[in-house]
């Protein structure tokens, strides 16, 4: 197992602002869309279930691209790849203030899904390829406590914008928010000066997941992030209908209480070094999937729109306690190839988040939300549990 040499601890921390600024702008993007998909299903005469849509073509592209993405990342460096998926990701969102139609806007989704999907990954494989392990998944929360910032802003704003503006002016603001993020690695972020990269090649992409796919744990904890995914973000293309019929809110409110589940991502991140050092990581896998799914039947009970705001800020504490768990254990798969580690993670973590509402709708159809919730919290305290059993963790817990 390789060891990064340590970055000068000021030269770490520029490094992880400026990509978790850029993790802030890919986020907005991906998460704009919840709040709206009642205002976008009146706007363009279809169903909710069919907008819902949009937030699955986002995910599902994001992972589908992954494992293209990953091995561009390791050749052509980490740095210019993630500036240029940025720059793409601003013309996409541009075009999108213009749509005209639901399966344009699809389009756009499924496109700015993917190259959105070339940020994160090769941010977190940059941090990894320069934090020391002792360090890393603390320097890893603090990235995500600014892409979470983002996640959060995104959910937030977008039904605030939409309620003021209109959803169109989100897409422009998530254009803006993607320029910068180019510009700020471009003028303030340098590749390092001796980097080991093999020229872009199928045979090199294709040896980079053999060395990934050797390491026997990579199968599992890309099976765990996949339930993850799917367990933790099928209902939030369905919370703004719920609490629709529920208290008669609309996309401002909803956006908060998806937004909350950010926040307690920004709790996790502030509270991540006693939490690494004195529970560790066993022990976070647990709280962090009882705790969710603690907050999934909190959910099911009927009461004002404002008090979803405090049950989703506290499953976002869990799930990132999951997460982050997990994100951290994937960076030492493969030292050598850790772009195209990482791009997998990602592509599985995804595959998870697209398929998510595709399982919570028809049970929503099905059972009602009631039953759909409780299935997912079971299912969710189940893989806490079991988790860490399966994983080998170095740290006690």
């Amino acid at each position: 197992m390789s060891e990064p040499v340590r970055a000068p601890a000021e030269s770490l921390t520029t490094l992880v602002v400026i990509l978790g600024l850029c993790g802030f702008s890919s986020a907005f993007t991906m998460r704009l869309i919840d709040p709206l998909v009642p205002t976008l299903a009146g706007e363009f005469g279809e169903s909710i279930p069919r907008i819902a849509l949009l937030v699955t073509a986002f995910s599902g592209f994001y992972a589908l691209g992954q494992p293209f993405l990953g091995p561009i990342a390791d050749s052509v460096g980490k740095l210019r790849s993630i500036t240029a998926c940025l720059v793409a990701l601003c013309l996409f969102s541009l075009l999108a203030v213009f749509a005209t139609g639901f399966w344009s806007l699809l389009i756009l989704r499924a496109a700015s899904g993917i190259v959105a999907g070339g940020v994160n990954p090769a941010a977190l494989a940059t941090i990894g390829d320069r934090a020391p392990m002792s360090e890393r998944q603390i320097m890893l929360s603090r990235y995500l406590v600014i892409m979470i910032v983002g996640q959060m802003a995104g959910a937030t704003f977008s039904g605030v914008i939409a309620d003021h503006i209109g959803w169109r002016a989100v897409m422009g603001v998530a254009a803006l928010l993607a320029a910068g993020g180019a510009l700020l690695v471009r003028l303030t972020l340098k590749p390092r000066p001796d980097p080991a990269r093999a020229p872009l090649s199928l045979a090199g992409a294709l040896a980079g997941y053999r060395a990934v796919f050797s390491n026997p744990s990579s199968k599992l904890i890309y099976a765990l992030i996949m339930i993850e995914g799917t367990l933790a973000f099928g209902v939030q293309p369905f919370i703004a209908a719920i609490l629709d019929e529920r208290s008669g809110v609309g996309a401002s409110e909803a956006g908060l209480v998806i937004g909350a589940m950010g926040l307690g991502g920004v709790v996790y991140g502030v509270l991540i070094r006693p939490l690494v050092e004195r529970i560790g990581p066993r022990q976070m896998i647990r709280l962090g999937g009882l705790t969710v799914a603690a907050g999934y039947f909190a959910f099911m009970l009927p009461g004002p729109w404002w008090s979803a705001v405090g049950i989703f800020l506290i499953m976002g504490f869990g799930l990132f306690l999951l997460h982050g768990t997990f994100q951290a254990q994937a960076t030492e798969l493969a030292p050598t190839a850790r772009g195209s580690a990482m791009a997998l993670f990602a592509c599985f973590f995804f595959m998870g988040h697209a398929s998510g509402p595709l399982v919570m709708g028809p049970l929503l159809q099905a059972l009602g939300p009631q039953a759909a919730l409780a299935i997912f919290g079971v299912a969710v305290g189940v893989l806490g549990l079991v988790a860490p059993r399966l994983l080998r963790l170095g740290a006690p817990g």
